[in-house]
């Protein structure tokens, strides 16, 4: 996770945060006509956003892309020993991609991701029990991702959920030159990999063209503590997919899925108090016909959290 910078971004900063927004690997002339700052200018303030950690500009990669097909959705309780220590421990392990200390029915909220089901058994089995201080985990599997960010996904009872293709060597090499600063040049990443531009270039383009990597969000780090909650939502039979639908509608809920396990749904509301969440439960989500119970778990302080893989939709 990033650590939120002391500096403070101006208004022409600003602009050109907004300006990027959808489209990090836009040209700096087009960003310039924009915000009204000369080229070399934009350049200069966004190489000052990137080392000041203020923003990142690494593209999004899709899971099933990735090679990380199994999503899954942890409550951890923990006993004897600090829930902040036993945080601390789990984001260390590769697959944790987010770990938040929670306040609820669990201590800590885990999303790990994981390439196979025999990798999911084994990490709920052996790599999870072995960190001291767990006493216990509720697990969910991830089933069907309806929202994930600013996506949105409508399904009707003839979906079936779209699996991103994975990427090959040379698309992995690609995305890796990408990832400290997605606006690198085409020409720049192929010296970087030994490949062509024109090769580099169609690459990228029909990875975007089959969602297996986006660069339309842009990752502006707060400059304070990350806060959100996790909610579990049981529903009456036969609703979980209109439930879905609206919850996909509500602008604070950054995440939806349909879940094996602990809940029906799993979803995660973008709040930073307790009062927002208990407004936002009993005024937009419990309402929801189909609704049956809901167990929130407000964040209390964000241990870890990764934005490069997440769900293209």
């Amino acid at each position: 996770m990033a650590t939120p910078s002391a500096y403070q971004p101006d208004a022409l900063d600003a602009a050109i945060i907004a300006a990027l927004e959808g489209d990090i690997r836009r040209s700096t002339q087009s960003l310039s006509n924009t915000v009204g700052a000369t080229p070399i200018t934009v350049r200069r303030r966004i190489e000052r956003l990137l080392e000041q950690g203020v923003i990142s500009l690494a593209p999004l990669v899709d899971l099933h892309a990735a090679g990380y097909p199994n999503l899954l959705l942890i409550g951890v309780n923990v006993e004897h020993i600090s829930p902040f220590d036993v945080a601390g421990d789990i984001a260390s392990l590769p697959a944790a991609l987010t770990v938040n200390v929670v306040l609820g029915r669990h201590d800590i909220e885990l999303v790990a991701a994981l390439p196979s089901r025999e990798e999911v058994s084994t990490f709920l089995t052996e790599t999870l029990p072995r960190v001291a201080g767990i006493a216990r985990v509720t697990p969910a599997l991830a089933l069907d991702v309806w929202k994930f960010r600013r996506g949105c996904q409508a399904h009707s009872t003839e979906d079936v959920p779209r699996r991103q293709p994975p990427l090959d060597t040379t698309d992995r090499k690609i995305v890796a030159s990408l990832r400290q600063n997605a606006r690198k040049s085409n020409r720049a990443v192929a010296a970087e990999i030994g490949a062509s531009e024109s090769a580099v270039r169609s690459r990228i383009k029909r990875m975007q063209n089959t969602r297996q990597i986006s660069f339309e969000y842009l990752q502006v780090h707060p400059d304070g503590p990350m806060s959100a909650a996790f909610v579990g939502i049981d529903v009456h039979g036969g609703s979980g997919r209109s439930v879905c639908r609206a919850l996909a509608t509500i602008p604070e809920v950054s995440f939806v899925a349909t879940t094996l396990g602990r809940h029906d749904l799993i979803c995660t509301l973008n709040v930073t108090e307790v009062e927002q969440l208990t407004a936002l439960l009993h005024e937009k989500v419990v309402p929801i016909e189909g609704v049956k119970s809901t167990a929130p778990s407000h964040c209390l302080q964000q241990i870890a959290h990764q934005s490069e893989l997440g769900f293209i939709l």
